[in-house]
């Protein structure tokens, strides 16, 4: 029996390989658990429309990112101004939280989870770069400089 599988499926395949497989483990198992469909033509045709659809979405969802990750660029170096003591360290630290929300007060809607700080949280006053990926496609760059 070919069926379409709809997620990924251990030693079998991955979402939208088509498989044959006997016809017990796909009514037992594939079909009820939802990770595959009969390969019939209107099922082929049926994913193929949901998956065009999938990719027109990440597309615009890419291109939102990209705009986005301009706008930061353009407004570099983002100042954040903390509390520090005489040789320059921080009471406390900045985290990725207090990044986006310095980003947020600037008008452009960001959020906490597209950053990465590549050495830790900052716990000195200056220039430090992190990590702005929202999606594995769009990476950048930006500068944050810690003002006491």
């Amino acid at each position: 029996m070919k069926v379409i599988l709809l997620s990924k499926v251990y030693k079998l395949g991955s979402e939208g390989d088509q498989v044959k497989v006997n016809a017990g483990y796909a009514r037992n198992f594939l079909i009820p658990f939802g990770k595959a469909i009969i390969a019939t033509k209107e099922n082929l045709y049926i994913f193929e429309n949901q998956k065009k659809q999938k990719e027109k979405e990440i597309y615009n969802k890419i291109l939102i990112y990209q705009k986005t990750a301009k706008k930061i660029l353009a407004l570099q170096p983002i100042i954040i101004y903390s509390k520090s003591g005489e040789e320059g360290k921080l009471f406390g630290s900045i985290g990725i939280r207090d990044i986006s929300d310095a980003i947020n007060r600037l008008g452009i809607a960001v959020n906490k989870n597209d950053f990465r700080l590549l050495n830790g949280s900052l716990k000195t006053i200056g220039e430090h770069t992190v990590l702005f990926c929202p999606h594995v496609k769009v990476r950048s760059d930006i500068i944050i400089k810690i003002v006491s």
